[in-house]
């Protein structure tokens, strides 16, 4: 019956790793120090992120704010255009535009009937 030996066995990539890194490197000890650092780092980090979140919430209430004042203030130019768009339709400033003071009236007036030709060669 056949076996199958593996004679380099776990052993081996543990010796890899120490052919790279120093054999100091990996014999941390963790002790009590170790944990409160890393607690702290951790409580650190949380903060940080919930800052991060925290404050693009508020800076999209301001954005929301900015933007509503500029519609505002767009509505109020729109209103000032239809105010002065109205003023220049009314019948009083065609009236007196420079425009209609020029025009002459017509001595005779000619219509055309619809079943003649208007343009011919």
């Amino acid at each position: 019956m056949s076996q199958l030996v593996l004679e380099r066995g776990a052993t081996y990539r543990r010796s890899l790793l120490r052919r790279f890194v120093p054999s100091r490197l990996l014999e941390v000890q963790m002790g009590p120090y170790f944990l409160i650092v890393s607690l702290v780092v951790f409580v650190c980090l949380i903060t940080l992120i919930t800052l991060m979140f925290a404050t693009s919430g508020v800076t999209k209430g301001y954005t929301l704010n900015k933007l509503d004042a500029a519609q505002q203030q767009l509505v109020k130019e729109r209103e000032i255009k239809d105010m002065q768009l109205s003023k220049v339709r009314a019948l009083d400033s065609i009236k007196n535009s420079s425009r209609v003071k020029n025009m002459v009236r017509p001595r005779s007036v000619a219509f055309v009937h619809g079943e003649t030709v208007l343009v011919s060669k």
